[in-house]
């Protein structure tokens, strides 16, 4: 039976079609800079699937039918972000390739988290792969919730999202006391509307959580072990959490804190890491008292901070045992 609340994807798909942007080659995607993305937006500025191709996949008939795997960047970003991780990961050739071009800055988030969510529904695919940067994972979590809102479960693909240090707390809280003033409301109309999302007060960050995913839908979190343009579990203000995690799991207390907080548990409890991270705290509160340091320790065994900064993440780092490519040789 058809979901009642289907109508917002079913208008847009008959509004906009399906219409994929032209092919660019992977080699070419260092050269595809905000600007040049800007001129791969559907008509309406919405946006669109790219098609990546590769030395293996051009003239491939067999990766026609392969699962595809879609990148996502941030704001203020480009496909030139996943310009070293492409060649980088050879498990890569497997997929068919595309990137989201989107405005990242001047649409809403919930504009462009639709129109992926429409660009993921036509795929057609049985099982689709997200690489998603920064930002990027906030708009894939919200299609995410968009697909679970609008069509029953047995309808959805299987759609696992890898996030890549996405700012799961939000950005700036300035002026946030205001919020819903008049001056503050005067103040939202200057902000480009990507920024206004990205506020930790914002409507758009209060409700990314409210939709419980079916479990078709996934999401794997992994963090840069420097820069601060996403906090994890460690530093900034969200360094508290794992005390107030270690008390969660000891007594039951709920855990409590400021909105950046809160929404950073949020995104740990919603990833498919979370069941594994808590079973493994309620085993060693068995052997030992929970302390934050002991969680943290837990929390880098499930939620790894990979080498690099918010960028150069996505890159290879011959020097360390482990990086992203590494971690994604081994999880696709």
């Amino acid at each position: 039976m058809k979901n009642a609340t289907s109508f917002p994807l079913t208008a847009l798909v008959s509004t906009l079609g399906f219409v994929l942007a032209p092919p660019v080659h992977a080699k070419n995607i260092k050269e595809i800079s905000r600007s040049a993305e800007r001129r791969l937006l559907g008509p309406h500025y919405e946006g669109r699937l790219v098609p990546v191709e590769t030395d293996l996949s051009q003239g491939s008939k067999e990766l026609a039918d392969a699962e595809p795997l879609i990148f996502v960047h941030g704001m203020s970003g480009s496909a030139q972000n996943f310009a070293q991780l492409v060649p980088a990961v050879s498990k890569f050739s497997q997929y068919q390739l595309f990137y989201f071009a989107y405005d990242d800055l001047h649409r809403s988030l919930k504009r462009s988290a639709l129109e992926l969510a429409v660009s993921l529904r036509q795929l057609r695919a049985p099982r689709i792969t997200v690489i998603a940067h920064s930002m990027g994972g906030l708009v894939t979590r919200e299609a995410l919730n968009l697909l679970a809102q609008t069509h029953p479960a047995e309808l959805l693909p299987e759609i696992h999202v890898i996030a890549i240090d996405s700012p799961w707390h939000g950005g700036s809280s300035k002026n946030c006391d205001l919020k819903g003033s008049r001056i503050d409301n005067f103040i939202e109309l200057f902000l480009p509307a990507a920024v206004a999302d990205m506020r930790t007060c914002s409507d758009f960050l209060k409700n990314l959580y409210a939709t419980k995913l079916p479990g078709k839908l996934s999401t794997t979190l992994f963090f840069a072990e420097e820069g601060d343009q996403a906090w994890d579990y460690s530093e900034g203000p969200i360094k508290g959490l794992p005390q107030k995690i270690a008390d969660y799991i000891s007594t039951g207390k709920a855990v409590t804190g400021t909105l950046a907080e809160l929404y950073f548990w949020d995104a740990l409890r919603s990833s498919s890491q979370y069941s594994y991270f808590e079973v493994s705290l309620h085993t060693l509160q068995k052997e030992t008292p929970l302390s934050a340091a002991l969680v943290t320790k837990e929390l880098q065994t499930y939620f790894p901070r990979l080498p690099g900064d918010h960028t150069s993440v996505l890159a290879s780092h011959p020097k360390r045992k482990m990086d992203l490519p590494k971690y994604l040789e081994q999880i696709l």
